[in-house]
């Protein structure tokens, strides 16, 4: 009995060695496993997250592109051939499949995808009727492939046009596109990525986009689709393989979509598997090898071996793997080798721990790292956006001025040649009317009034588009504004009150006199218009210096401030103060270029305007002119004689409009002088050389053949104490810099400016000069 009692107690003493061992190997299994599955998780989900926030730019950068097309001015109006400005941006982003837009009864204004899109069917509409109520971005669902393009997920946008009406633009996804992007992403491997709609309806996967997408997901997932908050979940796939999932739900914005990445587990936890198989395998080798040698060697060879396996084992069960078994037995024999293998497998199980460890460790600094270059790349493309945006806005207001003042400029000649012949009628008409005939001289009257309002009309649009050619003379302001103050005490009624702060010293500003005078009157009527129960006007001039680093160039100027006690603007208005044909009145009460007017005579001027104002607090307007160099000019006197000694002085008229030469030359005569007419240069000049007794020449600028400039210099040659004025009403036109501003007539002009101007040209203006200037006598 002993040899059984032997082996029955050597096989106790082996099993009792080898279960030890084998229940470590089981809980060592069960612990790796648990860790690893919840760092599985935890990456999943963490993918998940990463897959999102790349989804956020993406949904970020529909949302951008549909509000730019926003801003369209094709789109505004509601004009068909947005289509070319949607097509250029589809052409230059491959991204998007479709863009269209379209209005709330269903119409297409226009769009990348054919006259007829497939996608124009009643549910797509009634949809777009919902946006339009709702008021904000959305992220719709999953949208089939048609003839014209491949299957999308649509992003629209509601807004408003210019006529009022309520539109949507739609911003197709390629999902063809997505799918490839998808594929272009670093994730783990044997992974797969997931994209659903709200609907449960797979707008992207990979791998095997085209397989999948269109389909619904997986039953087992379809819970989570609108699940309230991003988590893990265990499910089977497609392929129906187990796999652990992380996932957002479509429930969180901005993106609106369900996300995932799912990890194949058994492939993920193969490893730890293998290992615990070949330790377990080890383990039984070792046991029936203890078993045959137990026979032979007895107590000696076993209880003391199986004593220190006994030992090591306990320490390795307690988490220790740093403990090895020590025998004192060959490395040859079965204890020993049994040693040998649990010492190694305690190694293994050590080194894989210390492995996962230090995965852990980079994995979460790598995740870090990648975070901070999407957030980087976000902020970057924010900025980019931004600049491109305010790029944008100042394109079209440049295209704005351009398309305004080619459109002046183009009509301003010949309009002011027609005023011109009209008003020269009219105020002859008026003077020869006899008395009693206050009927007829009230309407020669209102006709006056509406050939000056077209002329002023004229003058705005070309001061709003910076065309108009400005005439600046050193000007005392105080005296403009003194001089203006009765005409405004008529103009505003009894009901305003009109003050004046006008400061001692005031430096001479350069600026065109006749502008500044209308600028100051148009702010003075809008002031009146903002007080309509009455109140205070107030005028002020000061001297401004400026540093280097304002918002305007480094220097002196001349402020002209004009205040009011009125009903004040919004910030809003403010904003858009200056913009053209825009007005707060009722119909028919302005015309909105007021302002614009004021503006572009200060930004051609060298200058600025400035508007304080608040509701309920009253409005200031400050118009900056840059200070003159000299002093304004004093103009010499001549006695009543010399006036009347060149009444009868002889004049040549030069003009090619018939109508306008005609109309001059009855003015003149009307006055007193003495009249020839040439109908351009060449026959000008052919009269003067003929008779040169001519004591003055009124020549128009635009002529075919020689110009009015060019006339001048010519005619000087033949008759050099000739004195010359030149006639414009182009709005192109830069003789003032060549000849002197006070050698320049504006049509229209009537016969009162037209005798004064001769007087002026007569006795010409003596300029002072100030710190250096130069002073130009004519």
């Amino acid at each position: 009995m002993a040899p059984a009692n032997l082996l029955v107690r050597l096989v106790i003493l082996v099993v009792a060695a080898t279960v030890p061992a084998v229940l470590v190997l089981m809980y060592l299994q069960h612990d790796l496993r648990t860790e690893s599955r919840t760092r599985i998780g935890d990456e999943a989900l963490r993918q998940a997250e990463l897959l999102n926030a790349d989804m956020t730019n993406v949904v970020e950068g529909a949302r951008q592109l549909s509000l730019a097309i926003t801003h369209f001015v094709a789109v505004q109006t509601g004009d068909p051939a947005c289509r070319k400005n949607l097509e250029d941006l589809r052409s230059d982003l491959p991204t998007y499949a479709v863009l269209s837009i379209i209005v709330e009864d269903g119409r297409i204004i226009c769009t990348t995808d054919g006259d007829q899109p497939g996608w124009a069917r009643a549910p797509v509409l009634a949809h777009v009727r919902e946006i339009i109520q709702r008021g904000s971005f959305d992220i719709g669902t999953y949208s089939p492939p048609t003839p014209e393009h491949g299957a999308i997920v649509p992003f629209c946008m509601p807004f408003t046009t210019l006529s009022g009406r309520h539109a949507v633009v739609i911003v197709g996804l390629s999902l063809d596109w997505l799918g490839q992007h998808l594929g272009e992403l670093k994730r783990p491997a044997d992974s797969t990525i997931g994209i659903a709609d709200r609907d449960g309806i797979t707008i992207a996967r990979f791998p095997d986009h085209e397989k999948f997408v269109g389909k619904l997901f997986p039953a087992p997932v379809r819970p989570f689709v609108n699940a309230a908050r991003r988590g893990n979940a265990v499910v089977m796939g497609y392929d129906g393989k187990e796999r652990l999932i992380g996932f957002v739900p479509a429930t969180e914005r901005p993106v609106g979509m369900f996300v995932s990445i799912g990890m194949y587990l058994p492939g993920m936890l193969a490893a730890i598997d293998d290992a615990t198989f070949k330790g377990t395998v080890l383990i039984v080798i070792g046991a029936l090898l203890s078993l045959v040698l137990a026979l032979v060697i007895g107590d000696r060879f076993v209880r003391k071996p199986t004593a220190a396996l006994l030992a090591a084992a306990r320490r390795w069960s307690s988490g220790d793997l740093s403990a090895r078994a020590e025998l004192n037995e060959s490395p040859k024999t079965e204890f020993g080798s049994l040693a040998i293998a649990f010492n190694g497998m305690a190694e293994a199980l050590g080194r894989q721990r210390a492995e996962l460890e230090d995965l852990n460790t980079s994995l979460e600094a790598r995740v870090a790292e990648r975070t901070s270059e999407l957030t980087d790349s976000r902020n970057r493309l924010q900025i980019e956006m931004a600049e491109r945006e305010k790029s944008d806005a100042n394109l079209r207001q440049a295209q704005k001025l351009q398309a305004v003042g080619q459109l002046a400029g183009g009509v301003a000649h010949d309009f002011n040649n027609l005023l011109t012949a009209v008003v020269g009628a009219l105020d002859l008409i008026r003077g020869r009317l006899p008395t009693g005939q206050e009927g007829l001289v009230r309407l020669v009257d209102n006709a006056l009034h509406a050939a000056e309002r077209g002329s002023k009309l004229t003058s705005q649009l070309l001061a709003f588009s910076r065309r108009q050619r400005l005439l600046p003379v050193p000007t005392d302001l105080n005296m403009t504004v003194v001089a203006l103050s009765n005409l405004l005490g008529s103009t505003l009624g009894r009901s305003i009150r009109i003050q004046t702060d006008l400061v001692q010293d005031l430096w001479p500003a350069m600026i065109d006199p006749s502008q500044i005078e209308a600028a100051i009157l148009n702010l003075a009527i809008n002031a009146r218009d903002a007080m309509p129960d009455g109140g205070v006007l107030t005028i002020a001039t000061r001297n401004v210096t400026f540093g280097v680093g304002s918002n305007i160039a480094g220097g002196d100027y001349v402020a002209v401030r004009v205040s009011d006690t009125g009903t004040g603007m919004s910030q809003e208005v403010v904003a858009r103060a200056f913009e053209p044909f825009f007005t707060t009145k009722e119909p028919g009460r302005g015309s909105g270029l007021g302002l614009s007017q004021v503006h572009g005579l200060a930004v051609q001027s060298g200058g600025d305007v400035r508007i304080e104002s608040k509701p309920g607090e009253g409005t200031t307007v400050t118009l900056l002119v840059p200070r003159a160099t000299a002093l304004p000019a004093t103009a010499r006197t001549d006695s009543l004689q010399g006036r009347a000694l060149r009444r009868r002085a002889r004049i040549l008229i030069v003009d090619d409009d018939v109508d306008v030469r005609q109309m001059t030359g009855e003015m003149l005569s009307e006055r007193g002088y003495i009249v020839e007419m040439a109908a351009d240069g060449q026959e000008a000049i052919t009269i003067l050389k003929r008779d040169g007794n001519f004591d003055a020449m009124l020549v128009d600028y635009v002529m075919p053949g020689i110009n009015g400039v060019e006339l001048m210099h010519m005619a000087r040659t033949v008759c050099p104490g000739m004195k010359a004025l030149l006639m414009t009403g182009h709005a192109e036109m830069r003789a003032g810099e060549l000849i002197g501003s006070e050698s320049i007539l504006r049509k229209p002009f009537n016969i009162a400016t037209l005798d004064e101007r001769l007087e002026r040209l007569f006795a010409r203006p003596v300029f002072r000069t100030v710190q250096g200037g130069v002073t130009d006598v004519a």
